[in-house]
């Protein structure tokens, strides 16, 4: 194992991480797993690119060294980030399958068990009928959430990148909050906003920040727009940081003019369904428990909003399109695993109430023995006016 150039962790943690993975495939009956999801390569091999467009894949023998696959114009980033020593580039003209194909057939797999992620958003169907095909003899076995439960649990390094990620995070909220005022606009304050992300050294995140305000704030997943503030109007934030491809999130409002009872009781709410929420998690607690505490407090106010479907994910490393690791575990009511120490999750009890806009509140937590610990925890969650 070979040091980059860039080392985000240790040898020691990649070994240990590559040991649990081999420890799967051999449950799973795997001779071979190969790795196309970004998140997954990247946990394993240290690899990053924003060009993940282009095929890449990681060959992961059970019994010999690893291989990893790119075209031509990433090639410098292998030794940048990589510990990979075996490294294929080819024309950016290959047939991709073909080619994966062959470095199987030349470690001798032709009729082992290959395990393929069948769930990644980067293996195609006609990748998958072209491995058929050019290993008729092989068996391909769905070799999804093999890596993905070795990401469960975040590592002392891990951690602490989210601790900064979620530092980052807080930098962009208050500067948001401070660019709030009548009469600037939705891109005033973005630009407020991803100004300060840029300087606290956040990179590229998994989904843009979301900033909206008024009725735009019903919009779920909307970003900024040259929309003027007015009097009356909730500005909605929702700011991500990320700090060596981990994440952390939050989410805020700026009421802007003079309250109402409405919007009192209404932010009451969300902060106590979010408090609730965090008050019922901790290692061994069901998360289906976390979602009916949470949930229950707003759906026995009469505020004219229910809960949705969950009310956390799971949140790391992530590159786009999405910041979460909501396929790997989230906080819902059919969701009866529980929670062990050392998971993170984006708690959120952000609101969308009619007539009102969007309350938001959520944070980036870290599940301990005996309860969490919020690391969003440098801005009060609930309204700010």
């Amino acid at each position: 194992m070979k040091s980059p150039r860039t080392q985000i962790f240790a040898s020691g943690e990649y070994e240990s991480r590559i040991r649990k993975v081999r420890e799967g495939m051999e449950i799973n009956g795997l001779d071979v797993l190969v790795i196309h999801s970004p998140e997954n390569i990247y946990y394993l091999s240290g690899y990053q690119t924003p060009g993940y467009y282009w095929y890449q894949a990681l060959v992961l023998p059970l019994n010999s060294e690893a291989i990893f696959i790119a075209p031509p114009h990433e090639a410098a980033l292998i030794p940048e980030f990589s510990w990979v020593e075996d490294s294929r580039v080819y024309p950016d003209t290959s047939d991709w399958a073909q080619i994966t194909g062959e470095i199987l057939k030349e470690l001798s797999l032709t009729r082992s068990s290959i395990g393929l992620e069948t769930k990644s958003r980067f293996l195609t169907v006609d990748f998958y009928q072209s491995i058929q095909s050019l290993l008729p003899d092989a068996q391909l076995i769905d070799g999804s959430g093999i890596v993905e439960s070795c990401r469960l649990i975040k590592s002392a390094s891990e951690i602490e990148y989210m601790r900064k990620a979620a530092d980052v995070s807080s930098r962009g909220m208050k500067a948001g909050i401070k660019a709030v005022i009548e009469g600037a606009s939705e891109l005033e304050v973005a630009a407020a906003v991803h100004s300060e992300l840029d300087m606290a050294g956040s990179e590229y995140t998994g989904l843009p920040a979301f900033i909206t305000s008024g009725e735009r704030s019903h919009l779920v997943h909307a970003t900024w727009s040259p929309k003027q503030i007015d009097s009356g109007d909730l500005v909605f934030m929702e700011i991500p940081g990320s700090v060596n491809r981990y994440h952390a999130a939050q989410s805020r409002s700026v009421f802007v003019g003079e309250q109402t009872q409405k919007l009192i009781e209404a932010n009451r709410v969300a902060t106590e369904a979010l408090e609730t929420a965090k008050a019922s998690m901790k290692q061994g607690v069901a998360a289906s428990s976390v979602f009916k505490a949470g949930s229950s407090v707003i759906n026995e106010a009469n505020i004219g909003y229910k809960q949705g479907r969950r009310i956390a994910y799971g949140i790391g490393t992530a590159f786009p399109p999405g910041w979460d690791e909501g396929d790997i575990f989230s906080i819902n009511i059919d969701e009866s695993r529980p929670l062990l120490s050392g998971m993170c999750f984006h708690l959120i009890t952000t609101m969308r109430v009619p007539g009102l806009g969007a309350i938001g509140c959520s944070d980036t937590v870290l599940v301990t023995d005996d309860g969490v610990e919020t690391l969003t925890n440098q801005i009060k969650p609930g309204v700010q006016y």
